[in-house]
Order: C-alpha cells, then sequence, then structure tokens
C-alpha cells in the first residue's frame, strides 16, 4: 500500500520486532510526537516497555501482523529476521517501509548478492552450494580459505564456518545443512578493516549518509565503532557514494546499513545489508545531528531528511 502524504504529530507507527533497535526508534518517535505500537511475542520486550502499545504474538502470524497494521499508520521492522509472509499481510493494509521485496531480498544470502551483483556492486566472489561435492567444486574454485554460510537465519557469526583446505568441507556441509536452508559459499576477503555506512532513502528517492564508521568484533559481535573511520577521505566518500547508490538500486525507503570490506589498497567490498538501523550508528544519537532513529522516524512520516 502506497503512504500518501506527511503523517502529522500524534499518528502511529507500527514496529516489527522488540529489541533494543525497536525501543531507540519508539524512544526518539515519541520525542517528536508520535505513537508507536510492536509487534513481539515477548510481552516485556524492550520496545513494548516504552512504546504506546503492543501486540503479543508470533512474527509468523499473519493475523498479529494485520492486527498491528489496523493500528497504526505506517509500518516498518528493526531486524531483517521476521516473517516476510506476515509483513505481506501487513503490506495489504497499510504501507510498510522498507517494502517487502527489499526484506526478502536483505534477508536471504543469495538474494542479497546476486541483486548487488545486478547493481554492479563488488562483492567477494561467491557460489550456491547444494551438494557436498558442489561445496568441494566451488571451494577448488574459489580457492581455499572459503567461507560457508546458510543463506537465511544467520547474524553475528552464527551459521557460518571457515574452511581451510578440502579436509574440513565435508564436517562443515554436514553441520551447516542441517539447518535445512540453503548454503552459500564465498572466497575468504584478507580485509584490512570492516566499515559500515548508514543510508537513509525518502520515497521520492532523496538520501542521506552517515559518516562511515570502524567496526572491531569481538566473538563476532560489534564491540567498538570508531567514527569516522581511520581512512582516507576519497575512501569514506566512495563508501557512502556505494550505500547511497545501493539504497537507490533497490528502491529501499527507510534506512540501510551497508557492511563492507576495506582491502589493504583500499577497494570497497560490499558483504551484507541490514534494511534498518544499525549497531555501528549508535554514536548518531550523540555524534549527530540527527540520529539514525530520527532519520528513520522522518523518513517513515514523510517529514524532510536531514
Amino acid at each position: 500500500m502506497k503512504q500518501e502524504s506527511v503523517l502529522n504529530p500524534g499518528s502511529t507507527i507500527g514496529i516489527i520486532g522488540g529489541g533494543q533497535l525497536g525501543r531507540m526508534l519508539a524512544i526518539a518517535a515519541r520525542q517528536m510526537d508520535y505513537r508507536t505500537v510492536v509487534l513481539d511475542p515477548d510481552p516485556d520486550c524492550p520496545t513494548g516497555q516504552v512504546a504506546d502499545g503492543q501486540v503479543v504474538d508470533a512474527y509468523s502470524s499473519r493475523d498479529a501482523a494485520r492486527d498491528l497494521a489496523r493500528a497504526v499508520d505506517v509500518v516498518t521492522y528493526e531486524f531483517e529476521n521476521v516473517d516476510a509472509d506476515s509483513v505481506t499481510a501487513a503490506a495489504e493494509l497499510k504501507p510498510v517501509h522498507p517494502s517487502v521485496s527489499v526484506l526478502r531480498v536483505t534477508q536471504h544470502r543469495l538474494h542479497e548478492k546476486n541483486a548487488l551483483l545486478k547493481a554492479g556492486v563488488p562483492v567477494a566472489p561467491f557460489r550456491q552450494v547444494e551438494s557436498l561435492e558442489g561445496l568441494q567444486a566451488a571451494a577448488g574454485d574459489l580457492g581455499y580459505p572459503v567461507v560457508l554460510k546458510t543463506a537465511m537465519q544467520g547474524y553475528d557469526g552464527k551459521g557460518q564456518m571457515i574452511i581451510t583446505r578440502e579436509e574440513d568441507t565435508e564436517l562443515s556441509y554436514t553441520l551447516l545443512s542441517a539447518r535445512g536452508v540453503e548454503l552459500i559459499v564465498e572466497q575468504f576477503v584478507p580485509f584490512a578493516m570492516e566499515i559500515s555506512t548508514i543510508c537513509a532513502r525518502t520515497i521520492d528517492g532523496q538520501t542521506a549518509t552517515f559518516p562511515p564508521s570502524e567496526n572491531i568484533h569481538r566473538n563476532h559481535i560489534l564491540d567498538t565503532s570508531i567514527v569516522p573511520a581511520r581512512l582516507p577521505d576519497d575512501v569514506l566518500e566512495n563508501a557512502r557514494l556505494l550505500a547511497s547508490d545501493i539504497a537507490g538500486q533497490l528502491d529501499v525507503v527507510g534506512l540501510v546499513g551497508v557492511e563492507m570490506f576495506v582491502t589493504k589498497e583500499n577497494e570497497l567490498l560490499v558483504n551484507e545489508l541490514a534494511p534498518r538501523p544499525h549497531n555501528s550508528g549508535h554514536y548518531t544519537m550523540d555524534g549527530c545531528d540527527v540520529s539514525q532513529f530520527e532519520q528513520l522516524v522522518r523518513v517513515l512520516t514523510g517529514l524532510p531528511i536531514v
């Protein structure tokens, strides 16, 4: 459903997902005089503690998604591992940003990589994996080490294994294929740095990007972000331009966090997309004139982005 006009203060934003990102979004909305209702199965979820209302049900419940949509004026989601069919049910009643098509692309690694390739965006070489023999052939083609990943439900290092030699392919394939989802294998990138850039894009195609952050992980979980990333200015600008181009190519309305590898030659390879607020963007709450959460409220309600 298309959004026709600016939503005035007092309107209500629906948030699918009740984690800490949703909580910060709900607080930003409240500060701008907008209401929020969250859909989450946990009645004491972080977002529900500050929202104006909550639908307590599973993300997979289409009836719950419709109940949420009926109670609000526009819908978004705070993480991409929600049920796309339920989001589709909400979209039949109220505008959903980013769109369901963006969600389906970004929650599936193969769809995401293929969409980026089609858009001319640089990514690490990859192959789809359908069998152990296929993995061994792909790894031989790409060259060890490689990274075997589940195509869905992978985050914070979950659902992926680094394979350094052919002898380890069988065990890695057995462990990950047992999850019952498609697999993808990527060439390992000996990156010098990981960075991310968050881009906001409006319904009429205007974009604004936040300064790229240098991300340091501990046990596969983001531990520290340094802003601006310790890179030459031209590399930082290229990262911002690349994020803005991706947002336009995928027709994102809302936020998209673009995670990138920086090679030793300062080339950029896009690793993953997150169509939502991003943990590396928490610095925007105190370090920028507008936070990523306020920026998202602005997009959702049709206000100008800054």
